[in-house]
């Protein structure tokens, strides 16, 4: 069903209507800039309307701030998670640094060594570490094309740390100071008395055994290699001692020591090309101990 307009737009030229309605607007205008009439209108409507305009927008502004809550979350998760993995990967690369710093200066303290050395060294670099927990061997890089033999004796920037044990072609087996049963004869630098300083297993402390005088012991000696064996040049630093405990009963004390060199520290360490002179002359056996030899073999 159509209504109809009202009467006022029924009557009359639409160019009339039209002009009219302009001249209202004009004025409504001019009263408005002018004359400030609406200004009271407008402040009366808005405090009239503003409660139902608050109303009528929570639920944009629920819809809006729920949006807002929900992207500021998942970035500042994902911010959180930028962060976590940027201070990991600085801490890996902080730590790098200080362990190629530390190698660094290992290395120039071989250098030092190597320099000061009387006889030729090579340094070397361990490529294999077993992971067996009984055995203290290591391998290396040098081998028999490098010189290595067995035996000879293998040091870090501190003092020794083992010696080789079998040689390959590149590489080379070596067997630890910690190694159990291993035996390397020192002296206390102190005092000169001699001794055997022996392995007791990985991360176990060293033996010092065969010592004539105990009481002349005191924590703090350095222990050096005595060179008696042949195999190791003498006067090279090997171990101090940590405790002597007194207490033990049948072998009167328990002498602990340390190594000096951190036997798990470092990559890089130092093959000494030490070739002792072994030309002591062979025991002369007389005819009388030949002829008890033989009788007592039933010859």
């Amino acid at each position: 069903m159509f209504r109809s307009s009202p009467s006022l737009f029924n009557q009359g030229a639409p160019i009339v209507k039209l002009g009219a309605l302009l001249l209202i607007s004009v004025f409504l205008l001019f009263a408005d800039l002018k004359l400030h009439t609406t200004e009271q209108i407008r402040a009366f409507g808005q405090n009239v309307l503003y409660p139902l305009q608050s109303v009528l927008s929570l639920p944009v502004k629920f819809v809006v701030m729920s949006s807002e809550y929900f992207l500021t979350n998942s970035e500042m998760k994902k911010t959180i998670s930028e962060q976590s993995e940027l201070i990991e990967n600085l801490t890996l690369l902080a730590n790098q640094a200080e362990s190629l710093e530390s190698e660094n200066n290992n290395l120039k303290r071989l250098l030092s060594l190597q320099q000061k050395s009387s006889f030729k060294s090579i340094a070397a670099e361990i490529i294999y570490n077993p992971s067996n927990p009984v055995s203290q061997k290591i391998v290396i890089n040098r081998g028999e094309q490098d010189g290595v033999k067995p035996g000879m004796p293998i040091t870090g920037s501190l003092g020794i740390m083992g010696q080789v044990t079998r040689v390959f072609a590149n590489s080379s087996e070596v067997v630890l100071l910690e190694e159990k049963d291993f035996s390397i004869p020192v002296f206390i630098e102190r005092n000169g008395l001699r001794g055997a300083l022996f392995g007791a297993g990985r991360s176990e402390p060293l033996q010092l055994r065969y010592i004539n005088n105990l009481g002349d012991l005191d924590v703090g000696d350095y222990l050096t290699t005595s060179g008696i064996d042949g195999t190791y040049p003498p006067g090279m630093p090997v171990a101090i001692i940590t405790k002597i405990d007194r207490s033990s009963e049948g072998s009167g004390a328990v002498v602990s020591c340390r190594p000096l060199s951190n036997l798990s520290q470092y990559r890089h360490l130092m093959v000494l090309l030490y070739q002792p002179t072994t030309n002591a002359p062979v025991p002369f056996e007389s005819e009388t101990i030949k002829n008890k030899l033989k009788l007592k073999k039933g010859g």
